[in-house]
């Protein structure tokens, strides 16, 4: 029986190993591509999961976006997918623990006889008690996982909005958020740990409490006991330290966990998808929109339809503009027409291609030609048109590499004007047959406005459906209809025709949710080029340094030596076995070994996540530049998830392991000193084999650490560009994209992982697990040293100085710029070159230039978002020479992205609770909000979507604008803030802040001269230079300004014929409203076209 338990023991051995190893190669082979039936192993169910999460996220309906968000997915992803990874590897322990344990007991019996019950009982009280256990690590993992999504989610929005968070100095803020919710995750994480250390303390202290309760019974039972007997007994019960006590647990851990992965990736799939019924193209073919009686709702609880009674047709070569006030519903029509919404009332046709550019425009990492071609094939000759066409030819010359240079993550180094004018080339280049162009106009200035308009517009598209959701209101005389929208109940649609204009005049809600009946035809494509850079990484083995770090991040070094003894003292008592009092000794040390352990690495995960946080966010704008989003993502997400989850256990297991065999050694060579003959060669042999197999292992871990950033950056820029994606019907091309990236986050060289895995094989037993666990140790350390990378970023300037400002610093608001030079990196081009300029105490100015020309430069480098060459000053005060925070928080600014959180309208607007309610009622007020958020169901406590999507991006905006009146500082500065706003609220705005403002120095950049035509100075820009500066009225009457050049590109010589045209606008309207009935909607159209 002895000889049969030696085989039954190096069986187990042999078999159990191979069979992990076939998981994880059948894990490499599944994601290398070969997705056949016969894959069995846990990665199949990995990446057979990991697709349709990416394919569900790309068809997510509007309503669904709101129920989830980028963190969510991201953790999904990064953690829930891969407890697949580890149930399968122990899942079969369910059965066979409790089946070897029966086969054990019958053994028994033969041997001592009933006495071997009580033990067989202390063990089944054991796999009861840790089958309970199962409930509350299903309960802790279900919470940690919700606040994990919560922490991935907020630091995806940081890094998102970093500019508007240094600029309002808010990293302290969001430094105490994230950190906050950390902590309340860590409890978690600790609580579960506590458990975890429990069952692995119970592998070491059962065995022997099973035995001594075995001996114990059998003496009472006054059974006489051989020593043969003795050690059989003694055997059988090691024979399932493995399998009930270890593996079982593990088990039981595992499968608990892995239930509520199941839960949560379930809820995700069953997200609402986009719906949308095709109808088949007529026997004619022939191409139209068709929109009839249209009722609908963004939520199905809102009691007030955002579009009702809605109808319009539009035909090939008719171009429809669509204008009304931020808010009133334009970029939803938009949606209505590409299906987005489901439909409540009445219907929507579409038979066509569809091309849609959106409001916020989108680009992806890879080439501008890449951007714009989106898959079609190149063709030189159309191309180079669309490029003049989209008055991207002197964009393309200033850069670097032409249309060869490569897009960062978020368009570095492209303007938000670029931006658009890429976005609209990409929508031209596709030759569609209907072409959705939201606000494309509003981006740039007035040049290029007129320039798109008219070669782009009304030139290239001629002979497509177009329809043109726009605020530049001189355009619409061009129209073939113009739909009018605004946020009151009365739908009327006349025909009006007049000197070829047709004209339709709809009057409609504010909230909505429509379906449509569209005909969308494929695009025929080619693969899309996006380039994902692959991260660096670290070479050899883990440094000593990181240990130290690792650990010392988590106690005081008298904290760990007390460790380091409790571990020995556990050790030293497991050498004798029929103590009651050593037996229980040993019990309560491995006890409080195991909760020390994970006490002190769960304190080193929590402590290593905040220096990572305070370093990102001092570290400067360029970092997030250079750095996608999933790279950063990733740290935070899965290298955080193995240092919560893995490496304590994995550490915990090793610790215990190493002692174990050193315990058993010490013994052996005590016992019989001639054994240390066999037992040194045979370690030298383990550490060899330990050597080599760390040699590659190493380097697999690092490779697929970095080339898993690449899957998120891949999939958060999806998200972001979600519409534009469904509208060009590219959602299968975006899902292969995916798969590429996971493809290459798995395609590591099958034959070195295959000879990695195949070792350890050959490590068997104790010595083998002890040797094994201390490999695994090192791999997991991989991640804690990407985490400490990250804590020792390159950092900004100070945000204190010892010697700071005065209080009351700035009083008058003077701005003083001498020979400045700027540029975004030390070898990147100077994008602001030797500007001169002052700006008076209290003096309003205005900022103009063709875009790219350097006007939003200028305000990072008032800002210090990287730090200038030459001086500027503010009120005498040299601004590098005190610290950020003193410098930022002593300016406001409404940039032109807007940058909304997830939260309340009242975080958003006070994010730091400085104001009272009636001062945030005043701030919405100034900016034409108030009765928007008044009439909101939470008014003030509206929560808003990640990104504020449940607001239009004009209503965005002018939240921001709201934050920046709420700083009260000395000097405003406006970028570009109502460039999605309509011309009415942009003058009310203005007017306001005028009147508010009027003791302050404000700085408005603009594309639209009348927006800064009331301004006491004008500074006009170009490639980076300051050419001409002056009163407006000065630059305007000087024939060969920049100045009156971009006012004579708003028309035909505007300065010159302003009388006629106003003249001419006025009959116009005349004729307009004699066909009205209602004055409200001549009102209306009065106030649009001609406000006074």
């Amino acid at each position: 029986m002895g000889l049969g338990g030696d085989f039954a023991s190096t069986s187990l051995s042999s078999l159990c190993h191979p069979c992990w190893w076939g998981c994880h190669h059948t894990e490499l082979e599944a994601e290398e591509g070969s997705l056949e039936p016969c894959c069995q192993g846990s990665s199949c169910w990995n990446l057979d999961l990991c697709l349709p999460l990416s394919f569900q996220a790309l068809r997510l309906s509007s309503s669904a976006m709101g129920k989830t968000t980028t963190g969510q997915i991201v953790n999904l992803l990064s953690n829930d997918v891969n407890r697949f990874d580890q149930v399968t590897m122990f899942l079969h322990y369910l059965w066979v623990g409790p089946l070897q344990a029966v086969a054990v007991t019958a053994l028994l019996w033969m041997e001592i006889g009933i006495s071997c019950l009580a033990g067989m009982a202390v063990l089944i009280i054991l796999l009861l008690l840790q089958s309970c256990f199962g409930k509350l690590f299903s309960s802790l993992r279900s919470k940690t996982a919700v606040l994990t999504d919560d922490r991935i989610r907020t630091m995806n929005e940081a890094i998102t909005g970093i500019r508007t968070i240094k600029m309002n100095v808010w990293e302290k803020s969001f430094i105490g958020l994230i950190t906050r919710l950390r902590r309340k995750e860590i409890s978690k994480i600790l609580k579960s740990s506590y458990l975890k250390g429990m069952n692995l303390a119970s592998f070491f202290a059962v065995s022997k409490s099973i035995i001594l309760v075995t001996f114990i019974s059998n003496e009472l039972l006054d059974n006489l006991i051989t020593g043969s007997q003795v050690f059989m007994v003694v055997m059988l019960f090691e024979a399932l330290r493995f399998s009930s006590t270890l593996y079982f647990p593990m088990a039981i851990e595992k499968v608990s966990e892995a239930i509520i992965s199941i839960q949560r990736i379930k809820n995700f799939l069953s997200l609402d998808e986009m719906s949308q019924c095709y109808a088949q193209l007529p026997p004619d073919g022939e191409i139209i929109v068709d929109v009839q009686d249209l009722t609908g709702f963004w939520e199905k609880a809102s009691e007030t339809p955002t579009l009702q009674g809605l109808s319009f047709t539009v035909r090939p070569g008719e171009l429809l503009a669509v204008v009304g006030p931020v808010g009133a519903g334009k970029s939803s029509l938009l949606s209505a027409v590409l299906g987005e919404l489901p439909l409540s009332q009445g219907k929507v046709s579409v038979h066509g291609r569809i091309a849609y550019v959106s409001q916020q425009p989108w680009v992806f990492s890879g080439t501008v030609r890449s951007n714009i071609l989106f898959g079609k094939k190149y063709e030189k000759e159309r191309y180079e048109e669309v490029i003049k066409a989209c008055a991207l030819e002197e964009d393309l010359r200033l850069l670097r590499e032409g249309d060869l240079t490569e897009i960062g993550d978020r368009g570095i180094p492209l303007s938000e004007g670029q931006k658009a004018r890429v976005s609209l080339a990409r929508a031209v280049y596709q030759d569609a047959d209907i072409y959705l162009l939201d606000d494309p106009l509003s981006t740039v200035d007035a040049g290029v406005s007129r320039h798109l308009f008219q070669q782009c517009v009304c030139q290239a598209l001629k002979e497509k459906i177009t329809i043109l959701v726009t605020h530049q209101l001189q355009y619409l005389k061009d129209a073939s209809q113009i739909l009018i929208l605004k946020d009151v109940n009365v739908s009327v649609s006349p025909q009006l025709c007049s000197g070829g204009h047709c004209l339709t005049f709809e009057i409609w809600g504010l909230l909505f949710k429509i379906s449509c009946l569209t005909a969308i035809f494929p695009f025929q494509t080619e693969n899309i080029q996006v380039t994902l850079p692959l991260e660096g990484h670290l070479e050899g083995k883990v440094d000593s340094k990181t240990y130290a770090n690792y650990f010392t991040a988590g106690a005081h070094w008298s904290v760990i030596i007390f460790l380091i003894l409790v571990n020995i003292a556990a050790q030293v008592r497991k050498g004798i076995y029929l103590d009651l009092w050593l037996t229980l000794s040993t019990i309560l040390f491995g006890i409080i070994r195991s909760l020390l352990i994970f006490y002190v690495l769960a304190n080193s995960a929590q402590t290593l996540h905040n220096k990572m946080l305070e370093s990102i966010l001092r570290t400067p704008v360029l970092f997030f530049n250079r750095n996608p989003i999933g790279r950063i993502l990733n740290r935070f997400s899965k290298d955080i998830g193995h240092m919560d989850d893995l490496l304590p256990q994995t550490f915990q297991d090793f610790i215990q392991m190493f002692l174990l065999v050193i315990g058993v050694v010490g013994v052996m060579v005590a016992s019989i000193p001639w054994i240390a003959i066999l037992v040194i060669p045979l370690g030298i042999i383990f550490f060899v084999l330990r050597w080599y197999f760390l040699r590659a292992s190493r380097d697999v871990k690092r490779l697929e650490s970095t080339t898993r950033s690449p899957v998120f950056s891949h999939l958060a820029s999806s998200l972001r560009g979600l519409g534009t994606i469904r509208a060009y019907k590219a959602e299968h091309k975006f899902q292969k994209l995916f798969d590429a990236h996971q493809d290459l986050h798995s395609a590591l060289n099958p034959e070195e992982v295959g000879l990695v895995l195949s070792l350890t094989i050959t490590l068997m037993g104790m010595f083998q697990w002890c040797v094994r666990q201390s490999a695994e140790a090192e791999n997991m350390m991989i991640s804690v040293e990407r985490g400490i990378e990250y804590t020792d970023l390159e950092k900004e300037a100070p945000w204190e100085y010892e010697h700071r400002p005065p209080p009351s610093w700035p009083l008058d608001g003077r701005i003083s710029i001498d020979n400045l030079k700027f540029r975004y990196s030390l070898d990147g081009p100077l994008v602001l070159k030797n500007l001169d300029t002052f700006i008076g105490s209290r003096e309003k100015h205005g900022i103009v230039g063709r875009t790219g020309a350097g006007k939003s430069s200028l305000i990072a480098a008032l800002f210090r978002l990287s730090e200038p060459e030459g001086d500027i000053k503010i009120d005498g005060i040299l601004t590098t020479s005190i610290g950020l925070h003193d410098l930022r928080k002593k300016m406001s600014v409404a940039p032109q992205e807007p940058v909304l959180f997830t939260g309340t309208m009242r975080n958003n607007l006070d994010p730091l609770n400085e104001h009272t309610n009636e001062e945030l009622w005043n701030a919405l007020e100034e900016v034409q909000l108030k009765d928007t958020i008044k009439n909101l169901p939470g008014k003030m406590n509206t929560e808003l979507a990640e990104y504020g999507l449940n607001l239009s991006v004009g209503q965005r905006q002018l939240v921001c604008l709201a934050r920046a009146i709420l700083k009260k500082n000395q000097i405003l500065i406006i970028d570009k803030a109502t460039s999605n706003v309509d011309p009415r609220t942009d003058e009310l705005i203005q007017t306001k802040i005028r009147e508010r403002f009027a003791h302050c120095t404000v700085l408005t950049i603009a594309h639209s001269l009348s927006s800064v035509i009331n301004c006491q100075g004008i500074m006009v820009l170009d490639s980076g230079r300051l050419k001409e500066t002056g009163q407006p009225n000065d630059l305007l009457q000087n024939r060969n300004s920049l100045c009156y050049k971009m006012m004579q590109q708003l028309g035909k010589d505007e300065v010159a014929v302003l009388p006629e045209r106003e003249k001419q606008d006025r009959e116009f309207l005349k004729f307009v409203s004699g066909l009205f009935d209602k004055i409200s909607i001549w009102d209306l159209i009065k106030s649009t076209l001609w406000p006074k």
